[in-house]
């Protein structure tokens, strides 16, 4: 086969170029995952004690918030239920002669008390009390200070009443708003609750988010170690190509004289081909055969073996060329390099 007729040219320096760049992205994805782990030893035991104190002014809270119920429901409630049955018990009929009775009786009362002691009064000043005037006197003037002293009995009465269910309505109002605070101290204890669960899970989670940001930039830096190394096996089978004006030619020549060869070498490096796509497999060697076409000329079709998989059966049949790609020996073989027409 012929040869380049411009020496090679020489990528190590620009592959190495890529490898830096590589490692030196890894490295600083190695670094934000140390700090990330850093990061999250400092900050884990800090946030824990914070929820342990979440926690308990949830626990206080909540104790707070039952305290506030129970008053409630067993101070204020009994209240509002005598006021309610107070209510419904003084606009009755029932209660209303209860309270007429009570002033007739207050009026008998007075009356009588009132009677007794002017005829005591008269008496001491030497007056008949058997006689009609001193009767009639008495009569009238008991009558006027009973009815008095009557309306006074009832009305203390009424007063204390209303007195006293005014209290109660003050009492129940003191207690209306323990029903809100309950709420409230609930409220907050959940809500100390969630915080402490925030806190608790934050640690981790900064750290997972740091390992994620970690993580991506290593992968980033493998993905474009890869790809300038990529570009350089790209660059240099382009570059053998488009130096190597002889190549196809050669190529050509070999398949003519390929009968009368006792070898013939043909170019059959994986990295020189592409549409590369398995067709059948040689029976007598077992090795796969492929149709394919070499980078820089798709005009042309050939059928031929993979020259790395020749190599791990029949080592003897592949050789290397001056740029270091490898070559087949078909007659040692046995197979034939077919150009589809």
């Amino acid at each position: 086969m012929g040869k380049s007729s411009t020496p090679p040219p020489d990528y190590q320096p620009l592959a190495d170029a890529s490898a830096a760049a590589m490692e030196q992205q890894v490295g600083l994805g190695r670094e934000q995952l140390a700090f990330a782990r850093e990061q999250y030893d400092r900050t884990a035991p800090q946030l824990e004690a914070v929820a342990r104190q979440q926690m308990q002014a949830q626990s206080e809270q909540m104790d707070q918030a039952r305290d506030y119920y129970n008053y409630q429901k067993d101070t204020f409630r009994p209240v509002e239920r005598g006021l309610v049955a107070d209510a419904e018990r003084f606009n009755t009929d029932a209660y209303r002669n209860q309270l007429a009775a009570q002033a007739s009786a207050d009026a008998g009362l007075a009356f009588g008390q009132t009677q007794a002691s002017n005829q005591r009064a008269m008496a001491a000043m030497g007056a008949n009390p058997n006689s009609g005037r001193f009767a009639g006197m008495q009569n009238a003037s008991g009558l006027a200070l009973s009815a008095n002293r009557a309306n006074a009995m009832t009305s203390s009465r009424m007063q204390a009443d209303q007195m006293g269910y005014a209290r109660k309505l003050d009492a129940v109002g003191m207690g209306r708003g323990l029903a809100g605070a309950s709420s409230a101290a609930y409220g907050g204890a959940s809500g100390a609750g969630s915080m402490a669960g925030n806190s608790a899970q934050s640690a981790g989670q900064n750290y997972m988010g740091n390992s994620a940001i970690a993580a991506g930039t290593m992968a980033s830096g493998y993905g474009q170690g890869l790809s300038g190394l990529g570009n350089v096996l790209n660059n240099q089978t382009q570059t053998y190509i488009n130096t190597n004006d002889s190549l196809l030619g050669d190529l050509g020549g070999a398949l003519g004289g390929a009968a009368a060869a006792k070898t013939a070498f043909f170019p059959s490096d994986r990295r020189l081909k592409e549409n590369i796509k398995e067709v059948s497999v040689d029976q007598r060697t077992a090795l796969s055969l492929y149709e394919f076409n070499y980078i820089g000329d798709d005009t042309r079709k050939f059928v031929g073996v993979m020259a790395d998989e020749v190599e791990l059966s029949y080592p003897d049949a592949v050789s290397t060329t001056d740029l270091g790609f490898l070559a087949v020996d078909y007659n040692a073989l046995g197979i034939e390099f077919k150009e589809l027409k």
